[in-house]
């Protein structure tokens, strides 16, 4: 499967899904709390090295997407295997990008491994967004109480996706 095939609902871990985002409040502390987890899932080869490269794609432009969305990402050779964090914060926090940002709510942070080719890691985000832009989706991850329904809300989602 190359990676422009990846299906979000083959990515995503339990170790790797963080509901609550206590105690993260601002974009800083979202990255890293969500590079723990891809770190805790083995995903990573070197975690300050990947959110160095999230950092540095955050300079090209803005992640936030509106809806109370944002999809941080880094492409990096300190990605080991490509991953998908998601964050959840209930009450939200101020996500601030170069042209503002907003009130995020829910994210997704992506890492791609440096060997993935461009046109590969932008169909990745690319699917990401078109999933995100249904509002029942959205809502059921607002809602989601476990991994299990955050698993079962993007695998309904990508029915969304198919062309």
């Amino acid at each position: 499967m190359t990676i422009q095939d990846l299906k979000i609902s083959e990515v995503i871990r339990p170790e790797t899904i963080d509901l609550d985002l206590k105690g993260v409040g601002s974009k800083d502390d979202l990255i890293n709390c969500l590079a723990d987890k891809l770190e805790t899932a083995g995903l990573l080869v070197d975690k300050e090295a990947y959110i160095e490269s999230v950092h540095e794609r955050e300079k090209l432009g803005p992640t936030y997407m509106g809806n109370f969305i944002a999809i941080p990402h880094g492409k990096s050779p300190a990605v080991r295997e490509a991953g998908i964090a998601f964050g959840r914060s209930l009450d939200g926090f101020e996500y601030i990008t170069e042209d503002g940002g907003g009130i995020v709510k829910l994210v997704f942070l992506l890492a791609i491994p440096d060997r993935t080719s461009p046109d590969a890691y932008m169909a990745v985000l690319a699917k990401l967004a078109r999933l995100l832009v249904h509002e029942k989706f959205r809502e059921e991850l607002m809602v989601a109480k476990d991994y299990n329904d955050v698993f079962t809300a993007i695998k309904n989602g990508e029915q969304y996706l198919i062309d």
